[in-house]
Parts: structure tokens; sequence; C-alpha cells
């Protein structure tokens, strides 16, 4: 979910997605009544009931290369600050971009299976999201965390940087 402040207190809010019933006891603004609806839609009426003066415009557009004629030049230049909650590297490392390109501040935030991030980024005093990379992940699969695991290969975790070598005997 991306959201963005600008345009004399408007609130711009995207998310693609649908909301999933996994979704409801890590998101605050989701209920039951919800599931199979827009994220955005329904985070949107959310906040609204919260604040009734909230100007917020909710869109299911997700912002990449291949949507800039949604938020292009006009749209980043109208922002104030960008606040993301991603789960997608590329979508990350693209808003970054953009609030690097056009000086915006950033807070940055989203999950990559197990991990977290967080970080507040200011244009020319701050690292951006894309300065640094993570280690490579050694972590067991995801299938193991998310699913029932189905396979042997879901239970094992093996380290061949400990594996003693064999020793033969007589």
């Amino acid at each position: 979910m991306g959201i963005s402040a600008g345009e004399e207190g408007l609130l711009s809010l995207t998310d693609m997605d649908n909301i999933e019933k996994s979704n409801l006891s890590r998101q605050f603004l989701f209920r039951d009544s919800d599931i199979g609806k827009m994220k955005s839609a329904c985070a949107s009426a959310a906040a609204k009931k919260m604040n009734p003066n909230l100007r917020i415009k909710a869109s299911e557009v997700p912002v990449g290369e291949d949507t800039e004629d949604t938020w292009n030049d006009t749209f980043w230049s109208g922002q104030d600050l960008v606040v993301n909650a991603l789960d997608n590297i590329k979508a990350r490392l693209y808003v970054d971009s953009q609030c690097v390109r056009y000086l915006k501040p950033l807070l940055e935030s989203g999950t990559l299976g197990t991990k977290a991030n967080s970080q507040v980024i200011v244009p020319r005093m701050t690292e951006s999201y894309g300065s640094s990379r993570d280690p490579p992940d050694t972590a067991i699969p995801m299938c193991t965390l998310k699913n029932f695991p189905h396979q042997i290969e879901h239970t094992i975790e093996v380290h061949t940087d400990r594996v003693p070598e064999a020793r033969l005997t007589n």
C-alpha cells in the first residue's frame, strides 16, 4: 500500500490487492465484512470514518514504470511526503527512486518474508532505500512458514558449512 500527501491536504492511497482473512490480524483498518474487497477502498473508507474531514483519494493502480501515465511528473511533483507499506522490493526501489528524483521525503516501510524494514529518508540528508542491500537470505523456505509442510524439504534445514567431514573407520 502506498500513501502520499500533496495537493493541499489530499491523501492519495493506492493498493491493487484484495483483503484476505490473513490481513485482519495485522492491519487494523479491515474487518471480516471487508474480505474480498479492495484494500485501498476499504482503508480509505475506514480512515474517513475516523476523520470525516480527511481528503483522501483511493486508487487500485500499482505504482511502477508501466503506470507512469497515472503516477506522472505532475503527481510526484505535487507530493509533500510519501509513505510505503510494501512487500515487493521492485516497487519499493521504484518509489524510492521517484522520491530521490523529485526530492520528496519518504517513510519507507515494508516486509519481505520474515524481515521488516522501516526507514526515514530525507532527500540530500539521509541514505535512500536503494543505496544499500540486505545480505542474501539463508532462512528456511517460506512455504514452511506460510503453509503446512507437505514435502520433506519443508521440514529439514541443512547447513552444509556445519556438516562434519565423513570419517572412515575399519
